[in-house]
Order: C-alpha cells, then structure tokens, then sequence
C-alpha cells in the first residue's frame, strides 16, 4: 500500500502540475505569440505603405527631345561655309503632359555659331519665356513654360521652337559636326502619375551636321560656259579642263586612304534601372592608316571623343568608354572611328540599343491626392497599437 500511495501521489502531482502548466503556458504562448505577431506586422505595414508612397510619387519619364530635319551619322545635315541652318526643337511627350522646358543645346563653336536672335521659340505652344535664351561659346540655355493654365501641356509631339546656326568652317566628307541636348536640359509634367520636380526626359535624339561648303565653290565659277561663244575653242578647252583639276583634289582626299571600319560595339549590359552605367567597347581597324579618334554618342544628349588609349594610333582598336544613364529611356549608342586623313567609319555594325527604366511604377486610383499615404501610415501604426492594447486585455483576463 506504501508503494501504491507513492505512486498515486506522484501521479496526482504530475497531473496538477501539468494543468497548472497548461493554463500558465497557453496564457503565456499566446501573449508572446501576439507580441511576436505585432513585432513582425508593425514594420511590414510600414515598409509597405512607404512603398506605395514611393511608387506613387515617382514621376514616369517618357518625353523625348530631337532635331528636325531628321539626321544621323550616315545621312546627316548637309550645308555649305556661311549657310543658315535651321534646326526645329521637337517634344514627343509621350504620356507626360509636358508643362516647362528647360533646354541646354551644345555644339562645336568652330564648326557653327548662333548669333542673338537665333532662337526662336514657338510662342503658341509655350507663351511663357522665363529666361534666356542665352547665348554663349558653344551653348544656347532657354526656359519656357505653357503658362498656369495645366490644360495648355504638351500632349502630342509639337514644334517647340527654332535655333537657326550659322556653319562657320568646313567638317570635310565625313567627319560631321554633332548638336546635342546637354544633361542640363529639364523636362517637367503635369501628369497625374508625375511630380511637377522631377524631370521626365527619357532621351534625347542629336543633328547631325556635315559642312562641305568648300567643295562646291569651284564648280560654281562657269567660266568654261562663257567661253562657248567661239565654236572650235570650247570644245579644246574642256580637253584640258580646270574641272579635271578639281576633280583631282576630291580624290586627292580619296586616294589619300580608305575610311576606317568599326567592325563592333560591344556593352556589357544593355539594359537595367536608372542610374545605369554601361562599360562600352569600339572594335575596328584602318586598312591603309592609323585611326586616331573614337567618338561615343550615347544616344541621351552626351558626345565623347576618345583620342588616347586602346590602340588608338595603330591600325587596330579595342576602345573602351564607361558611360552613365540617369534618366529612364531607351537611347540608341554609336560609335564612330576617325583615321589620320580623316575618313569616318558607318555605324552600321557599331550601334547599340540600351533601355533603362526608372524602378517599377504602379498606377494608383487615386494618383491626384498630394500628400501620398501619410494618413495610411498612422492608420497602420495606430491598428498596431490597438491590437497590442486587446492583447494585454486578454492577457490580464485570463
């Protein structure tokens, strides 16, 4: 009976004990499972609603500037020594509704000028002038703006003004002159999905310029064709021609080497989330000479000359050029190689299309309200602390 006690004793304590243990512990699991609950919850509420805040407040950059007439490397702007040449600013806005323009346009102030007076902005688009243009070596800065009234933006791509330059010397054949939209150059929206701070110019599209004015001088002197009033004589006299040593300097240029071919660009990525910084390579060679130049256009405003390193001086070259997108767009980079007679190579097989994007955008319904979300965070918080004030209640009750 003594062995028998013990035994039911010790089990009668196990038993309470473990009642005892299950009304402490249950408690207690569900206390600390709520406060883990809440430890966890709080800060994903956060992070989610500053997300959508983000997401919310990041403008959509989808506006591109350009040149007209259309140009490029391999079918550029042809224009003589002293020759206006009128270049139309062009905006295609994309989805933006494009409000105010700040445009920063560069060139080569030995190859073209603008005078005062050379821009012109188109004033039924952007009545506004806020400042400028400026006019300096090599720049042209203007600021305009569609005025109060946001139903005036910019919806479809229109002429937004005029810059007429002035070729000053000669480019010869085939080295072009190249007008740009410098990184200063703001773009700004009115969109519902865009903030009136941000700039939202995805890319932007250059003129190219080839001034070969010299080369047509010559042929303009018709002293040949007053000649023709003798009848035998005229036709002796073109025998030995003055045309025919005209014609010697053009391919004097000719024969002086065969133009340079870039045989590849490579990138060492094509795509990716602003700021993208892409490390771009110039492959080529120079059959009968040595190239001396390597001229990056990246496609969004930004010209490079490379004149030193990866082979530049031989025959053969492997140049490399690292370069940084910081806008949203998709921009189409070339490269051109220049050799010691100054022959230029086609882009043909040195071109490459780079897309970047500025992050994920997601479109909200209710995209017009200012202060984006900051209710929703003391909302989130404030559910937080309610439910960690019932979870104390159910601790105290139990």
């Amino acid at each position: 009976m003594t062995l028998f006690a013990f035994f039911y004793t010790i089990k009668s304590g196990l038993f309470e004990g473990s009642s005892l243990f299950m009304r402490f512990s249950g408690k207690k699991l569900f206390l600390i499972g709520f406060i883990v609950l809440l430890l966890v919850g709080i800060p994903v509420t956060v992070y989610l609603v500053q997300q959508q805040q983000e997401t919310r407040t990041r403008a959509e950059a989808a506006t591109s500037l350009s040149f007209q007439p259309d140009s490029s490397g391999g079918d550029p702007i042809v224009a003589e020594v002293g020759e206006d040449i009128p270049l139309d600013i062009m905006i295609d806005p994309g989805t933006n509704l494009v409000s105010f323009v700040r445009l920063e346009i560069q060139y080569d102030p030995d190859k073209v000028t603008a005078a005062d007076g050379s821009f012109q902005p188109n004033t039924a688009v952007f009545p506004t002038v806020l400042s400028g243009p400026v006019y300096s070596a090599g720049k042209v800065l203007v600021s305009m703006s569609v005025g109060t009234d946001p139903t005036k933006a910019v919806q479809t791509k229109i002429r937004a003004g005029t810059l007429t330059l002035k070729s000053l010397a000669t480019t010869g054949e085939t080295t072009p002159t190249i007008i740009t939209y410098s990184v200063n150059t703001v773009v700004t929206s009115v969109g519902s999905n865009d903030q009136a701070s941000e700039n939202v110019l995805a890319g932007t599209i250059p003129a190219t310029i080839m001034i070969v004015g010299e080369l047509t001088a010559s042929p303009t002197e018709p002293v040949p064709s007053t000649e023709p009033t003798d009848a035998p004589e005229p036709t002796d006299t073109p025998e030995p021609t003055i045309t025919g040593s005209t014609t010697p300097t053009p391919t004097g240029t000719a024969s002086s080497g065969l133009a340079p071919v870039c045989t590849a660009l490579t990138a060492d990525t094509l795509a990716g989330t602003a700021p993208l910084t892409v490390n771009f390579t110039a492959n080529g060679t120079d059959e009968d000479g040595t190239i001396t130049k390597a001229t990056f256009n990246f496609g969004d405003g930004q010209v490079s000359d490379v004149t030193t390193g990866g082979g530049i001086g031989t025959n053969a070259v492997n140049v490399p050029l690292e370069h940084t997108y910081t806008t949203a767009g998709t921009f189409q980079a070339t490269a051109l190689l220049t050799d010691d007679t100054e022959g230029i190579s086609d882009t043909a097989n040195c071109t490459q299309t780079v897309t970047v994007n500025g992050g994920s955008t997601v479109a909200t319904a209710t995209p017009t309200i200012e202060p984006p979300g900051s209710t929703e965070v003391m909302i989130g918080v404030g559910a937080a602390a309610v439910l960690m004030l019932i979870g104390g209640l159910v601790f105290f009750l139990f």
